[in-house]
């Protein structure tokens, strides 16, 4: 007597014939419009419009700016420094960015480091970048904690338990910069010229908010100051090159050097 289960067993064959079968039934189908296509085009266009405009823009710094106050009280500026205008100008013009992407995944050191030499350096235009929040944007804590131990002065410092003095350094969280520029590994440094943004509050790695005349883009873990030395060897800038005349300089490596132009 065959087992009970002997007929429900396909073989080699049969699963062959199968799956011929099904591709050969896909190959004749045809799906039907989406009668919401359009429709969806219209409200994808309507919900862009309304995140450009200056009454969302207003609220979201406004919330931005309530939650900063409540989380951190009056060390809100060391945490965030972007969120107050510079009081002076650097060495780099208004239309110059230095842009260094990190990542909670680097080491702890290495990502200090370079918030030392930003802070050092002392020009507004030089940006920390993250690609997002760690852990989602649901859980806003890890992110703070990353921020408070990568720009404390003082390693040791619990900035939960207490003030700890802060790096005055430009850390920003924003994945369309990452996207904009191709970063697809950190650390990576890039130096753009011709920066030109029609809302600051906006995002400038936005393309429909900002233009740019060329960037250039250098990977690899080494001092900010050698980086910075590499991209005024590359383009001739006199302002990368008063930058570095009031920084000490530490020779380094890079890995890879592109550049590309929008």
């Amino acid at each position: 007597m065959d087992p009970p289960d002997a007929r429900s067993k396909l073989s080699i064959p049969d699963l062959e014939a199968t799956l011929n079968q099904a591709n050969r039934m896909a190959e004749s189908m045809t799906l039907p419009p989406n009668r919401a296509e359009t429709e969806m085009k219209e409200l994808a266009g309507k919900v862009d419009a309304y995140y450009r405009s200056p009454e969302f823009q207003g609220r979201l710094k406004g919330e931005t700016a309530r939650i900063r106050s409540e989380l951190f009280g009056d060390a809100s500026a060391r945490f965030y420094p972007d969120s107050t205008p510079p009081a002076a100008h650097g060495k780099l013009g208004s239309e110059e960015r230095l842009y260094l992407f990190i990542s909670s995944s680097l080491p702890l050191r290495t990502i200090r480091n370079y918030a030392a030499s930003v802070a050092r350096l002392g020009d507004p235009g030089i940006v920390l970048v993250m690609r997002g929040f760690i852990d989602g944007m649901t859980k806003i804590q890890p992110t703070i904690s990353f921020i408070g131990s990568v720009l404390q002065r003082d390693p040791s410092c619990n900035p939960l338990k207490g003030e700890c003095e802060m790096q005055p350094v430009n850390l920003v969280v924003d994945p369309l910069l990452f996207r904009r520029y191709g970063i697809d590994r950190v650390p990576a440094v890039v130096y753009a010229r011709g920066v030109k943004a029609e809302d600051s509050g906006l995002s400038e790695g936005d393309t429909k908010n900002t233009g740019i005349a060329e960037s250039h883009t250098i990977y690899g873990d080494a001092s900010l100051e050698y980086l910075i030395e590499q991209f005024q060897r590359e383009t001739g800038a006199q302002t990368l090159a008063n930058l570095l005349a009031g920084a000490a300089h530490k020779p380094g490596k890079s890995s890879q050097s592109r550049e590309k132009s929008e």
